[in-house]
């Protein structure tokens, strides 16, 4: 029979599932034929598997997916939107997070770029891998505003992140000090961190909006010689599909 003072001390240390798992066993059928060792196993088991899904589960929120429902496994296969399947199931095993190498998605509005980097990143928070999804005028606001004790704060997070989701990537030329403040993200999480970039220009259409010729070089060749590139066609919007068929 289960002890309620150890119950009450697993639950003191924090180890809920385990004290759940401990008292479910006096119920369990075939309990008392296990040894001291099965039923050990069993609700360190119980406590491991509950503490993987609550981590998952906080790497998932913190991440701020603007997609956060999108999956791998939900990506369409339309053939008009000739994506790369093999490549895609490739990258969902997130080998390509822990090899710190970045992955560039392109295609026009509405081909559902977004969406696609938001099933990556999600599978990489499933894999363990601390993640922040971004939009760039937003990024560019955390850079570039103001430097006091928060700003210092909010750039080392987003160095240190494993996976860093860049959306709206260079939508807009950039301006001020925007082009050296990108430089030193993309300086910082060179082999340090990997990077999704979603953009509706190739990286040769990034070089006059980044600006500053130099400058746009450094960029560029730090980000796109380490890259996975997905390009997205299509006659019509995902959101338009979405449309019809609901």
């Amino acid at each position: 029979m289960a002890n309620q003072s150890t119950i009450d001390r697993l639950c003191g240390m924090r180890l809920s599932a385990m004290a759940h798992a401990y008292a479910d066993q006096d119920s369990m059928p075939g309990v008392g034929a296990m040894t001291f060792d099965e039923r050990l196993a069993q609700v360190v088991d119980a406590e491991w598997d509950s503490r993987r899904t609550n981590k998952r589960d906080r790497l998932l929120r913190q991440a701020r997916l603007s997609c956060p429902e999108a999956r791998v496994a939900d990506v369409r296969w339309d053939p008009d939107r000739k994506l790369d399947r093999p490549l895609v199931m490739e990258l969902s095993n997130c080998t390509w997070v822990s090899d710190r190498r970045n992955v560039v998605i392109t295609g026009a509005t509405g081909s559902g770029k977004t969406w696609i980097a938001c099933a990556l990143a999600a599978a990489a928070c499933e894999s363990f891998h601390t993640t922040r999804y971004v939009r760039m005028p937003q990024l560019m606001d955390e850079l570039v505003v103001s430097r006091d004790e928060e700003w210092a704060k909010a750039k080392r997070r987003l160095e240190k992140v494993e996976l860093l989701v860049i959306d709206d990537f260079m939508l807009e030329p950039l301006k001020g000090r925007e082009a050296r403040e990108l430089l030193e993200l993309v300086e910082a999480r060179y082999r340090r961190g990997s990077l999704i970039l979603c953009s509706q220009y190739g990286p040769s259409g990034w070089h006059e909006r980044i600006g500053e010729g130099a400058l746009a070089d450094a960029v560029i060749d730090r980000v796109v010689c380490n890259s996975r590139m997905i390009h997205i066609e299509g006659r019509e919007s995902m959101r338009k599909r979405m449309a019809e068929e609901g």
